[in-house]
């Protein structure tokens, strides 16, 4: 890896992640593609992540943060320090194909319609079952990974709604048109936001096959089941929707996704099913009452980027019941 060339530029945010960064950045050093550069921005972690990076890797580009901002915040530092045309988004806790920068870069190269894309996520510990082969956005509030937890038979380069930030490519050219990830989406879903605001730009994604990589997921955050990632996807699922969704859908939107919480909450109180929303039923309700102090914000960045929409109801709508079929035919 030498500085001659920055085609991509990847960046890892890191929050303690001591224990994982060794596999991560070894995978990126046997990528047959070589020009990229790794930027690690470090969120304030008191593991000894920075001495491991200091001594163990002086081509990675360190830079920091004193506190957590929390995964928006760090991946748009890197975007705003880095130089390369490509912006590669990559959590610490996967480990990457030897193939996978190359296999990007020459799927993008041929389709320049496409703003940004994702990657063929796997699971780290079961590696024929898929992860996440990108992501949709359920018209009742809740993002979905394509084809997760079913066994690998895509072959073939597909348009969906958006990537999964765990390994996704955005085209510098389109994040300085459209705007960086929303540093008030702490974490979860600020993936699914970017994509929806570059879908009703008139951007596109498609999911690379080929371009592996071993994700463990939720590794730093406390699982997806914590209280933590209950509270910020509960509120992030609104200001999705007031941000993103076309207007004439904002009404069905919010309607359907407040049903949907609740029929999902009465029905862990009376089963126990889903348990995590019975544990942590005061963060379910700190998020709805974050989301309502965070609708006037949300609506006014809607506003803000008005001036961006190219695309219609009819295709935020086929895009959407495009990747849900997608996801039910893998």
């Amino acid at each position: 890896m030498t500085d001659k060339k920055e085609t991509v530029s990847v960046i890892i945010p890191n929050w303690n992640g001591e224990k994982l960064l060794r596999l991560c950045l070894n995978s990126l050093r046997a990528q047959s593609f070589q020009d990229f550069k790794v930027y690690v921005v470090d969120n304030g972690s008191v593991d000894q992540s920075i001495p491991l990076l200091e001594q163990e890797y002086p081509e990675v580009v360190i830079l920091r943060h004193s506190e957590n901002l929390g995964f928006s915040a760090a991946i748009n530092t890197g975007i705003e320090q880095s130089r390369g045309p490509y912006i590669a988004a990559l959590n610490n806790d996967t480990e990457t194909d030897p193939n996978w920068l190359e296999t990007i870069v020459k799927t993008m190269d041929a389709h320049p319609e496409a703003g940004f894309c994702a990657s063929q996520l796997m699971d780290f510990t079961d590696r024929d079952t898929i992860d996440s082969l990108g992501d949709g956005f359920y018209p009742f509030g809740v993002s979905f990974k394509v084809g997760s937890r079913r066994q690998n038979n895509v072959c073939a380069v597909t348009e969906i709604q958006s990537a999964c930030a765990a390994a996704s490519v955005y085209r510098r050219d389109m994040l300085e048109k459209i705007g960086l990830f929303d540093p008030d989406f702490f974490a979860y879903m600020e993936d699914i936001d970017l994509g929806l605001r570059a879908q009703m730009a008139g951007y596109r994604c498609i999911f690379v096959p080929g371009a592996i990589v071993y994700h463990m997921g939720s590794a730093s955050s406390g699982g997806t089941a914590s209280a933590f990632s209950v509270r910020l996807t509960t509120c992030n699922a609104y200001q999705v929707i007031l941000k993103n969704v076309p207007a004439l859908l904002i009404p069905l939107y919010l309607i359907f996704t407040f049903g949907t919480h609740c029929l999902a909450f009465v029905i862990s109180l009376i089963i126990g099913k889903p348990r995590f929303l019975r544990t942590h039923w005061q963060a379910f309700f700190s998020g709805l009452l974050d989301a309502c102090k965070e609708a006037r914000k949300s609506l006014h960045k809607r506003r803000k980027l008005a001036n961006l929409r190219a695309e219609s109801t009819y295709g935020f709508l086929t895009t959407t019941i495009r990747t849900i079929r997608l996801n039910r035919s893998i």
